[in-house]
This record gives structure tokens, C-alpha cells and sequence, in this order.
């Protein structure tokens, strides 16, 4: 697997412009949904979901990166494991949404297609390419996986109780009471092999870049 030679002040600037957008993104929605709803604090309510909680991850890690970019002993603090779970929860939002759900928002317009497009796919993206251009310099171990799959799990369990109490399961595919528990099953253990299969790909590929 080849690794890529780009300068340090180029994944710097790469960094910044998306952070920037991601920041943007995330300060704007807050204003309009506050402003729009009269209630300052109901944007917030975005957190349930899985998209807003990995973009927010990742966010805060483009963000920390730029911080530390002079400082490599506590860049490295995040990188390695930290780096690849960071990587694996961003890359399920995407393909999630383009494989499950991009079919419930054919064609939003305005202020909703512009999240959309940042939150789905540019910024997991960018993340993901990040990833492949930088994420080379730490070995990880294959015990990392066990790790990185505990937040999906853990998300699935408080979506299904979120759901008992307040009857919104937030994704379809938890709906248990839609899909039946076989049908719930079904989705959730495809969901899970999918995460760990993906795990797999980003360590295997990083082992191979990294093998002494």
C-alpha cells in the first residue's frame, strides 16, 4: 500500500479549510434552528443522531490537530487508535446515509441541502482522505477493533431505548416496533458485521503501511 509524501504545512492548510466548514456548519445550524424555533437551546437536540455525534468527533479532532501541529507528543496522542475509531464511526455516516437514507432526502433545498452535503459527505471524506494521508507512522494492533466497535454498539442500545421511552427510534432500521424483532435483528447484526469488517479493511491497510 503506498503511502503519500505531502508536506506537513499542506496537510496543515488541508486542516484548517475543513475545520472551518465543518465549524461553520455546525454554528450556523445552531443559529437558524434557534431563531427559527424561538428556543435557543433546541439545536442541540441534532446530538441524537449518529451523523452529528461522529461529525462533532471529528471536528473536534481536525481541531485539536491544528492546535498541536508544532506540538508532535501530543499530536500523536491522537492519532494511532484514537485516529482510526475517529475514522471508522465517520465512514459508517457515510455510507449509511448514501446506502439507507439518502433515499429520504431526495432533494432538500436551501440550508438543508448545504448540511447535508457537509455532514454526509464532504467532511467524512475529507476526514477519510486524511486518514489515508497521514495515518502511517503508528502500527495498529487488530485488539484495536474490539475498541472501535463498542461506540456503534453502544449507539444501537441507547437508539432502541431512546425509542421505548419517547417512541422515536431516530433510524428506521431501530425501529423495532416497524421492523419486528427479526427485522430489527437483521439490520443491527448487518450494521455490526459492516463496522467490523471495516475495522478490519483500516487496520489490515495501516499493518501493511506500517510493517517493519
Amino acid at each position: 500500500m503506498k503511502n503519500f509524501n505531502v508536506s506537513e504545512k499542506n496537510i496543515l492548510i488541508y486542516r484548517i479549510i475543513f475545520t472551518v466548514l465543518s465549524w461553520f456548519t455546525f454554528i450556523t445550524g445552531f443559529f437558524i434552528n434557534s431563531i427559527s424555533s424561538g428556543l435557543p437551546f433546541i439545536w442541540l437536540n441534532s446530538f441524537i443522531y449518529y451523523t452529528m455525534q461522529t461529525n462533532f468527533m471529528v471536528t473536534i479532532w481536525f481541531t485539536l490537530a491544528i492546535i498541536w501541529y508544532k506540538k508532535p507528543q501530543l499530536l500523536e496522542k491522537i492519532t494511532g487508535a484514537l485516529k482510526g475509531a475517529f475514522t471508522l464511526y465517520i465512514t459508517i455516516t457515510f455510507v449509511i446515509f448514501a446506502v439507507l437514507l439518502q433515499m429520504f432526502y431526495p432533494f432538500p433545498k436551501g440550508w438543508a441541502a448545504f448540511s447535508n452535503l457537509v455532514l454526509h459527505y464532504i467532511t467524512p471524506i475529507a476526514f477519510i482522505f486524511d486518514w489515508i494521508l497521514t495515518e502511517n507512522k503508528i502500527k495498529y494492533k487488530w485488539t484495536y477493533m474490539l475498541y472501535w466497535i463498542v461506540y456503534p454498539v453502544c449507539y444501537i442500545i441507547f437508539a432502541v431505548i431512546h425509542g421505548t421511552i419517547t417512541d422515536n427510534y431516530i433510524y428506521y432500521f431501530f425501529d423495532i416496533n416497524a421492523l419486528g424483532i427479526l427485522g430489527f435483528v437483521m439490520y443491527t447484526s448487518i450494521l455490526i458485521v459492516f463496522g467490523i469488517v471495516l475495522a478490519g479493511l483500516y487496520t489490515a491497510i495501516n499493518r501493511r503501511r506500517t510493517k517493519d
